[in-house]
């Protein structure tokens, strides 16, 4: 690919720095140099340097440069003459080597064109001479190009006195000119022409364009010559280059082509760059273009030549943002079918304030060299104005290099790295192959943009050998894009080769063993896990021996199973090498020590932190001040010994495995077919007995917090405190056993033999049977059954106590919802919110009965000093008894026997016999074939009734005003009372009955109960109404009138 490349960097031209340098004209010369020459100072003012011997105006200066860019000789006075200001040179190279430069001369009355010629060592070749023959007025601006016979033309403005024409004169080799100077425009009255521009065609013909304003705008015509022997002649008529664009008054710039084309570059009324290709008959060819391709700003004074090896290239002002500051030059380079090579580019490197006027010429070379005016004053001319230029070549760039291997010399990963890889060597071997490079080729190694590593020059033995190796220098622990390019003698740079992405890493990998698992069915089977970086190859050891290797998941973790405990300690440690060869080591991890053969002794605290596995023929003795932290694990066959003053912390019993504890063991799990014997001042704290597992505690040894759904046996001198008894779970506690505070649940069983003692048991919903003795306690949603004896227990809503065959309990509270039952059995001191049930056989005494308890007493079932409290409910049925029973507000009901009962408010309903019943308030019924025999109605007014005149025998006591015995469905007809013996005629026949202490002061009377029944009640005698004092609650049975005696069915007999 073609390129343009600068070669070295911009220079400043000028030596003589004071005043300003301006328009600057260049060429290059057959011998690969070129020369640039400009004007020092300002025309018709002392504003340049007044340097080199010309002090009066502006001058002509130049300066030669040889083909590797330095200069030959130092700046040089062009111009002779001195007088006035000489100004608006221009140069071409001659094709014997030298050049010519030509200028605008201003005298003191009248410009003229001027020129000297210089041999191609630089020194003048005869004098300065004048270039127009025609001095009348003006002569200015002249435009200049050698002819291949070595001769040359010079066009020019001459002012002449009715309007501007353009001028021009041929010169041979020798510097005689050939015919004279003719007309070069063909139609002059009255229409300016100015600004001419020539250049030579490749057939010797040579075309002039100039600036025509004939149709009162400005555009650019142009006319091609061929020069002969007695001047020139035209070729073809003068024709017009911008068709579409007017107004165009900057100089057009003109270049013959390699092909005989010519093209011409102008700026348009837009401000833009725009250009034409003509044949060299002056014809166009294809259409005009635009040449620039920022548009922002103006863009002017353009400048074109053709370059040796085909196409151009054209520069211009541009007043845009070209460098950020000011304007700037650019240029853009066209190859030989007028197809643009890369973009337009800027073309100075110091971008500070103004840069004008940029002159292009091309160098035998291939290559160009652009010179302009620079207002920077940055490279040496600090007082105005100066000239700078820069060299330029087109280049087909070198071919972008190839990378035959990027190469890690750092085991353990040495060798050739693929694209993408790691690598832990920080400073890698880069091999270049060389086939299509050339000695003296420079290669450069880059990071991406960055250069690293020393640039290489290739020598005859690396072309030889078709490689260079190159190191990169220290690189970072970082991502890499590893490439290189070639730059060769001529400054032109590859393209960058295709990148070799490596990552730099030495940083050791993270490695760790987070835990073993053990498989418990097959031990000493065990897993190890741990985590390092994702997808890395674990290697394990059990010290020195490699027990096996797996890959880290996606999240860095890793496990490795199957793995087999060795006898002994077993200290596993985890490794890996990661991507770039670093190797990364765990600490230690201690698996548990395996105890399979013979016998191993713990003597002082344990060093093995994840503790034993204990299995086989093996067996584990924690002695005494020994201590184990870790678990251990016992399986089929094992043995542990934990003797006294010894600690284990945290022990896994499995089928087959046991554990013998005289001392202490701490959160052990005793799986199905695992034991757990607790003896001789043992104790365990917080041990799960799992279904199938076995537990005993025994002589003096004590269990707390034990889960139990497996088999606990508490035995003589043994304590069991705060057991959960789980579904399935059992706790036996034999003779001379002690269990505080267990908890049953649902599907749980308590048994408390004979001997045995139960504290604070609850029941949540499972079974507590008790032979010996509970005491407190609770039970909610379960039952509590047996003959032993129970204290203090609470039956909670859903539980059930069942007190048996001999047991007792006493002062059981039995909440509502709760249930008590007692069988041959005996109970004392109940509160019963609940329901209790006491059958035969069954006692029980001092029950109180709250709102909403119920007792119940069936056949053969006796109950003592009961309380029935309102909402409660006494009901003792057939064959059942009640002694001493007292109602304060709540219900008894009798089918059975009551004797004694003490009624002080609420309801007593007799359907079998009740026997010295004491009515002190309430209500008393006694149903059809229910007796009450005997009743003493001593304290407040109370009410007996009967449903049959034959339910009342026995002595009625102590009847008193407002005591009331109603004689349901009895009519009497007439009664006889003499104080103590009450007989009534009714219609079922003569009743008697017997009163002792009936109140004194009144009178007994018999009247109808309005619901078709009889009515006896006392009261007061009228004499005696006044003195007598009511009993407590009769006040208001005295009569309001005392006058009037209460009606009577009957008289007394």
């Amino acid at each position: 690919m073609t390129t343009v490349v600068k070669i070295g960097t911009e220079f400043q031209v000028n030596s003589q720095t004071a005043g300003s340098q301006w328009y600057p004209s260049i060429t290059g010369l057959t011998n690969g140099g070129f020369v640039v020459t400009w004007q020092d100072g300002l025309a018709g003012s002392t504003s340049g340097s007044s340097t080199l011997g010309d002090a009066s105006g502006s001058a002509v200066h130049a300066q030669l440069y040889a083909a590797d860019g330095s200069k030959v000789g130092g700046e040089f006075l062009v111009n002779t003459q001195t007088n006035g200001s000489q100004a608006s040179p221009v140069v071409t190279g001659l094709s014997n080597g030298g050049f010519v430069v030509s200028w605008q001369d201003q005298n003191s009355t009248s410009g003229d064109i001027k020129a000297q010629i210089y041999g191609a060592n630089g020194a003048p070749v005869g004098g300065e001479f004048l270039i127009n023959s025609v001095t009348a007025n003006n002569q200015n601006t002249p435009a200049i190009t050698g002819l291949p016979n070595g001769g040359f033309v010079v066009a020019w403005i001459n002012q002449g006195s009715v309007a501007p024409d353009i001028k021009a004169q041929v010169y041979d080799a020798n510097g005689a000119k050939v015919g004279s100077e003719f007309l070069v425009n063909s139609t002059s009255a009255n229409f300016d022409q100015e600004r001419a521009s020539i250049a030579t065609l490749s057939n010797g013909d040579f075309v002039v364009t100039w600036n025509d304003f004939r149709t009162g705008n400005w555009e650019v015509r142009g006319q091609v010559f061929h020069p002969g022997a007695s001047g020139a002649t035209k070729v073809g008529s003068e024709f017009t280059v911008d068709t579409a664009y007017y107004n165009s008054r900057m100089v057009a710039g003109v270049t013959g082509l390699a092909n005989g084309n010519f093209v011409i570059s102008f700026e348009d009324t837009s401000g833009e760059i725009r250009a034409q290709v003509f044949t060299a008959g002056g014809s166009k060819v294809g259409s005009e273009f635009q040449v620039n391709t920022q548009t922002g700003g103006n863009q002017g004074f353009s400048s074109i030549t053709a370059l040796t090896g085909g196409g151009f290239v054209v520069t211009w002002s541009d007043e845009g943002t070209a460098d950020g500051s000011g304007s700037g030059i650019k240029a853009q380079v066209y190859d030989t079918a007028g197809n643009k090579i890369g973009g337009e580019y800027i073309v100075n490197s110091q971008t500070n304030s103004y840069q004008y006027y940029p002159t292009v010429s091309a160098l035998a070379n291939g290559g160009f060299v652009i010179s302009w005016q620079d207002f920077s004053q940055t490279l040496g001319d600090n007082s105005s104005y100066g000239i700078t230029a820069q060299v330029f070549n087109l280049s087909n760039a070198p071919t972008a290099p190839t990378i035959v291997s990027v190469t890690d010399d750092v085991s353990p990963n040495s060798g050739a790295l693929a694209n993408g890889a790691s690598t832990n060597d920080t400073n890698l071997t880069v091999r270049i192959a060389t086939g299509s490079n050339f000695a003296g080729d420079v290669v450069q190694l880059f990071d991406g943009q960055t250069a690293i590593g020393s640039a290489v020059t290739l020598s005859l033995a690396d072309i030889a050998r078709g490689y260079v190796d190159i190191q990169t220098g220290v690189l970072g622990n970082a991502a890499h894009a590893i490439t290189a390019k070639v730059t060769d003698t001529t400054g032109a740079v590859s393209d960058a080769a295709s990148a070799i992405n490596v990552t730099v890493d030495t940083v050791a990998p993270a490695v760790g063993v987070t835990g073993v698992t053990l498989d418990t069915a097959n031990l000493p089977t065990f897993t190890v896990s741990g985590t390092t970086e994702a997808g890395l190859l674990v290697s394990v050891y059990d010290g020195a021996t490699l027990v096996g290797t797996t890959t880290a998941g996606a999240n860095g973790s890793w496990s490795l199973a199957g793995l087999t405990l060795v006898e002994g300690a077993n200290n596993l440690t985890a490794k890996t090498i990661d991507a770039a060869g670093n190797a990364g080591t765990s600490t230690v991890f201690a698996a548990p020590t395996l105890v399979s053969t013979g016998a191993v002794s713990v003597t002082g605290a344990s060093t093995t932190s994840q503790g034993y596995v204990v299995l086989g023929d093996g067996t584990l003795d924690v002695v005494t001040g020994g201590n184990v932290s870790g678990q251990i694990t016992i399986g089929n066959g094992g043995v542990v010994d934990v003797l006294n003053g010894a600690t284990t912390e945290h022990t896994d019993i499995r089928s087959g495995g046991v554990q013998y504890d005289y001392g202490t063991a701490n959160d052990t799990i005793v799986h199905a077919g695992g034991q757990q014997h607790v003896y001789f001042g043992g104790s365990a704290n917080g041990s799960t007995v799992e279904a199938g597992g076995y537990q005993d505690v025994y002589s003096n040894s004590t269990v707390t917090n034990v889960s139990l759904s497996g088999n606990q046996q508490v035995l003589a001198g043994g304590t069991a405190i705060d057991t959960t008894v789980y579904s399935g779970g059992y706790q036996y506690v034999g003779d001379g056993g002690t269990s505080a505070g267990t908890l049953v649940k649902t599907g749980g069983f308590q048994y408390i033999d004979a001997g045995g003692s139960a504290s604070d048991t609850v029941i949540d919903g499972g079974f507590q049977y008790v032979d010996g003795t509970a005491t407190g306690g609770s039970v909610g949603g379960g039952n509590s059954l047996g003959g032993g004896v129970a204290t203090g227990v609470t039956v909670k809503n859903g539980g059930a106590q069942h007190v048996y065959h001999g047991g007792s309990a006493t002062g059981t509270i039995v909440a509502a919802g709760g249930f008590q039952d007692v069988y041959h059995a005996t109970v004392s001191g109940t509160n019963l919110s609940g329901n209790q049930q006491v059958l035969d056989g069954g006692i029980a005494a001092n029950t109180v009965i709250e709102n909403g308890g119920n007792s119940y007493i069936g056949a053969g079932g006796s109950v003592t000093a009961t309380t029935v409290n309102g909402g409660g409910l006494l009901y003792v049925d057939a064959g059942g008894s009640a002694a001493s029973t007292t109602i304060n507000g709540g219900v008894g009901f009798v089918i059975g026997t009551a004797s004694n009962t003490t009624l002080n408010s609420g309801e007593l309903d007799v359907a079998g016999t009740a026997d010295n019943t004491h009515l002190a308030g309430g209500v008393e019924h006694v149903f059809a074939g229910g007796v009450q025999n005997g009743v003493d109605f001593a304290g407040s007014a109370a009410t007996l009734t009967l449903e049959n005149a034959s339910g009342l025998t026995g002595t009625v006591s102590n009847f008193e005003l407002g005591d009331t015995i109603d004689l349901l469905n009895t009519s009497v007809s007439s009664f006889t009372f003499d104080g103590t013996t009450l007989t009534l005629a009714t219609n079922s026949g003569s009743h008697t009955y017997q009163f002792a202490g009936v109140q004194s002061g009144t009178e007994l009377n018999v009247t109808d109960d309005g619901h078709g029944g009889s009515a006896i009640s006392l009261s007061l005698l009228v004499q005696q109404s006044a003195s007598i004092v009511p009993d407590a609650g009769e006040s208001s049975l005295v009569p309001s009138d005392t006058t009037q005696q209460q009606p009577t069915l009957a008289s007394h007999g």
